[in-house]
Order: C-alpha cells, then structure tokens, then sequence
C-alpha cells in the first residue's frame, strides 16, 4: 500500500520541497535565513518474502539515509553561499514546524552491501537503534563545513526533514525549517554599509546555479 502523507494545508501529492534564502544586514553580522519547506512524503507498506514487513517512507526529489542498518530516513543536501573571506559564526534553527505520523511498522534499515545484483540486499537494523525511542537523526541539520564551488566559498548542510521514533514507530514530518546562518566579514572584503558588494558575479560550473542558495548575494 501507498499513500501520500501530507505535511501542511497547501501543496499536491508528489510535490518536492521548496528551498530559500533571504541575506539580513544589520550593525553586528549579517545573517542569511534559509527555509526548507517540505509538501509531504510517501509512506510505502513492504511485505518481504522472509516475512518481513517495514514502512518506506519517500521525499520526492531528495535522497535517504544510506547508513546500513540505520533507519533509510529522508535527507537532502543544501549548499548555501557565503562572501570571500566570511567566517561561519554560527548556524542554528530558530523556527520548525510538524506533523506527526504512526507508520504500521518499523521503518526500513538502509540495506547491506551486496556484491550479487541479482540477489535481494540483507536488511539488518541496528537493535542500538531500533529498541529505543529516541528521535532518529535526532538533528534537524549537520553542517558538513565550507566547500569551494567553482569561484564561490558555500557551507554544506545536510537537511533531515523527518525524525523517527522506533519504539513506537512514529515519525515527525517538518513542513518548514528555518536556520539562521551568521557569519563575520573580514574588513578588507567587507563592503561599506549600504554599498554594494564589492567583486563581479562568481562562476559556478554548469548546472549548480539552481542548486546554490544566496549565490546572488556574493
């Protein structure tokens, strides 16, 4: 069985989430907001040969957890461009909005290795992870540190739009994330207040100006 969890009031089935970003100066750092806005996810009922039943649940358009044995919960990488010479300050959410869901089973491990294509993969959860109910990643983000891209400086954000409850087989959907990243200037490449900034658009190679978040801004 499928069905289409919906995570708010607006948005279709199969809708992929939104990102944005929105760069704020004031007199002490400036501060890029970014929002992740989740439409819903699919929960799939899967019935294994072994006997085995598990709950897959599916972002459209962003990848899963790949960890064997952990919970193959939703993810999605997020690059987000920061000015030459800016110093990451902090990053942190400071508004998030759920919904919360009972899945009929325990939601599927990401498989073993497997060296035979022909074979099914092994799925053996993590019982360190699958006993507790504990929120699983239990973070709603992970900065993975600051990137080049082409000309431009990003930081690397790992989003986690659901968080899952094993003991109980529940799972959070967040339908908005808003983080707040705050970063210093060094003077030399900081540009006078209401100047503009300073330097020609950066290149980016092909293919990743819709992927960046603030590129606009740098």
């Amino acid at each position: 069985m499928k069905r289409w969890l919906k995570a708010g009031l607006r948005g279709a089935s199969g809708d992929a989430p939104i990102k944005q970003s929105r760069l704020i100066e004031n007199k002490i750092e400036p501060i890029i907001k970014v929002t992740y806005e989740t439409k819903g996810l699919w929960d799939i009922e899967l019935q294994l040969s072994n006997k085995q039943a598990f709950n897959e649940i599916e972002i459209p358009n962003i990848g899963q957890n790949l960890v064997p044995g952990e919970p193959q919960v939703p993810q999605e990488g997020l690059y987000v461009a920061i000015p030459e010479g800016a110093t990451v300050q902090d990053i942190k959410v400071v508004k998030s909005k759920k919904k919360t869901f009972q899945l009929a089973h325990q939601l599927k491990p990401a498989p073993e290795p497997s060296r035979d294509p022909s074979g099914s993969p092994a799925l053996n959860p993590k019982q360190e992870i699958y006993d507790l109910n504990e929120a699983f990643p239990g973070e709603l983000f992970k900065n993975l540190g600051v990137k080049q891209i082409g000309d431009v400086n990003v930081i690397h954000l790992m989003i986690y739009p659901v968080q899952y409850y094993p003991a109980s087989n529940k799972i959070d959907l967040f339908s908005q994330i808003e983080l707040e990243v705050e970063y210093k200037l060094s003077p030399e490449k900081a540009p006078l207040r209401g100047g503009p900034l300073r330097g020609g658009r950066k290149r980016v190679p092909a293919g990743y100006d819709d992927q960046i978040l603030n590129l606009d801004n740098v």
